[in-house]
């Protein structure tokens, strides 16, 4: 009960809340643009046979400024996304981490 009243009096607590809510929001307006990117390149691919690069671009960025919202709203990251800090790039491919340690999967249950 300790942990409850000291995270209710904290005002770090409310603040992440507050930039919850608020990225929750912003993360519903990446999720429209990411559909409005994927309507036109699907209509560019289709008429001129090549996605345009620029909506490439602006998807990948988009697609990463959505994980890192995940992140934040989930308490996986500390880190804030934009405008906390800069754009993602849209040219950066995004290259998965390799865990710690890896997995030993040689112990049966």
């Amino acid at each position: 009960m300790d942990a409850f009243k000291r995270t209710v009096t904290s005002p770090d607590y409310w603040l992440r809340v507050i930039y919850t809510l608020l990225l929750a929001l912003a993360w519903q307006v990446t999720e429209l643009l990411l559909i409005v990117v994927t309507l036109l390149q699907l209509g560019f691919k289709l008429f001129t046979g090549e996605p345009k690069a620029g909506l490439t671009g602006l998807g990948n960025s988009l697609a990463q400024y959505a994980w890192q919202i995940g992140r934040y709203v989930t308490l996986a990251s500390e880190q804030k996304p934009w405008p906390f800090m800069e754009w993602p790039d849209g040219a950066t491919q995004w290259q998965p981490v390799p865990p710690a340690s890896p997995m030993d999967n040689s112990e049966g249950p």
